[in-house]
């Protein structure tokens, strides 16, 4: 015997919850990564000779990293 497919009627399938949830945050993600390299510029040329320039200069690469991380997997299609 089979079992009755799961789709819905207009013939899609379900897109699991978890999919559904993490996509604004891979979008997100995505995108931050694309921009943050363009806020290293002033740390640079200011240049990182002061503590809280180190600082905020460290900061900005773990976000940037975390940002690469969450999304990599973000597809334009």
């Amino acid at each position: 015997m089979s079992t009755p497919s799961q789709s819905s009627p207009t013939g899609a399938v379900p897109t699991p919850a978890s999919a559904t949830l993490l996509k604004p945050l891979e979008v997100a993600g995505f995108w931050l990564a694309v921009a943050l390299p363009f806020l290293y510029l002033p740390l640079i040329i200011m240049g990182p000779q002061s503590v809280p320039v180190q600082t905020a200069l460290a900061a900005l690469i773990g976000v940037h990293a975390a940002t690469l991380l969450v999304g990599h997997r973000h597809r334009t299609n």
